[in-house]
């Protein structure tokens, strides 16, 4: 490197620098822990009872790292690291990565913030670029087994590896999301290629209205499918149309939010109706969180109806009733506690095929989180 070329460098690097405001590095988390009692009755006749210690029901436990560095014209560079625990067992969570909810570069400026690494899916309830989880349930995709989205709607992801994502600054009102991930799973790749239709693929987009009280959202999330594979199971490219809303109302909250899809490879969680050439159908569900003394009661009521992509005979349809309190001790520590009734419903040839499916579910969860 000649002089005049290593003084440039230097220039350019203390002009930057002199620029540059250190924010630091923040070490946080939380710790959920909590007690899961339930009754399952299948479609066999059998009956079951559990009673088992369950880490992050209410809010996922974790550990995180956040550093950012802010300049004086207003842009924001960071980036976030965040894994997650089964603070019962003190593994890791996410299949065992270290940073399995959370591994992001990104910056924020008055163009909107962008993300690139492993974050949060868009049709979800965790990270910055979710829209479809707590802002429109007061159980967000669920309370451990209790309530939610999840329980009536496709099992879509919880979190993307090789992801880009923006979130736009707010205009009249309006804001939208666009998301992608050149490979959703890096752990299960096998031979495939990122990038390539060997791997599976997902792009997602939504628009959000939000005026005074009142928030509107819709999006649409589509799934390429590794290939050949998903044409061997006889299984298409799945997609899924989004809507939902909450409502202030002053003495409560109140939420709705539907989803319509095709070839998700299964829906609800608890009862999971599953088909390897995949899953059609839709759901809805319908909240309110209404503050009582110092907490929350929260009541949320779903329904799902559900098909085989090509096996049309094989059908469920679900429904469930959730409630449950949320009392915050402090800014940082909050009891919980909630209970919810499943019954779900077969075709006669589901039946044959899985007469272990639970057919009515009832659970009770509480537990207390803590967050440093």
């Amino acid at each position: 490197m000649n002089l005049k070329l290593s003084a440039l460098v230097l220039a350019t690097a203390g002009a930057f620098a002199s620029t540059a405001f250190a924010s630091g590095t923040q070490i946080y988390g939380v710790i959920d822990q909590g007690l899961d009692y339930q009754h399952v009755k299948t479609v066999g006749g059998s009956k079951t009872d559990s009673l088992s210690m369950v880490s992050g029901q209410y809010i996922g436990s974790r550990f995180g790292l956040k550093s950012e560095e802010r300049f004086d014209n207003g842009t924001t560079v960071g980036v976030q690291l965040e894994g997650g625990l089964s603070t019962d067992s003190g593994m890791s969570g996410q299949s065992g990565r270290l940073f399995g909810r959370d591994a992001r570069l990104y910056v924020d400026n008055q163009y909107g913030l962008f993300s690139a690494g492993r974050m949060g899916a868009m049709v979800g309830g965790n990270g910055p670029y979710a829209r479809f989880g707590h802002i429109l349930s007061p159980f967000s995709c669920g309370w451990g087994n209790v309530g939610g989205h999840l329980q009536v709607m496709a099992l879509g992801y919880e979190y993307v590896d090789n992801a880009l994502a923006w979130a736009s600054p707010k205009f009249a009102g309006f804001d939208a999301t666009l998301q992608y991930s050149n490979g959703t799973d890096a752990k299960n790749f096998g031979t495939g290629v990122e990038g390539k239709s060997s791997v599976e693929r997902m792009y997602a987009g939504a628009l959000r209205y939000t005026h005074n009280d009142l928030m509107m959202i819709g999006g649409i999330e589509r799934i390429n499918y590794a290939q050949p594979s998903a044409n061997d199971l006889g299984r298409k490219d799945a997609i899924s149309y989004n809507l939902g809303g909450s409502y202030q109302a002053g003495w409560a909250k109140f939420y709705a939010y539907g989803q319509y899809f095709q070839n998700y490879t299964a829906a609800a969680r608890t009862t999971t109706f599953a088909l390897p050439s995949g899953v059609d159908g839709w759901g809805a569900n319908v909240g309110v969180d209404v503050p009582v003394s110092h907490g929350f009661i929260k009541a949320g009521l779903g329904y799902g109806d559900f098909k085989g992509s090509k096996d049309s005979d094989r059908t469920m349809k679900t429904w469930q009733a959730a409630v449950g309190y949320l009392l915050p001790l402090s800014k940082r520590t909050s009891l919980y506690t909630a209970a919810n009734y499943i019954n779900s419903r077969y075709s006669d040839a589901q039946e044959a095929a899985n007469p272990k499916a639970g057919k009515q579910v009832i659970d009770v969860i509480a537990g207390l989180m803590h967050k440093f």
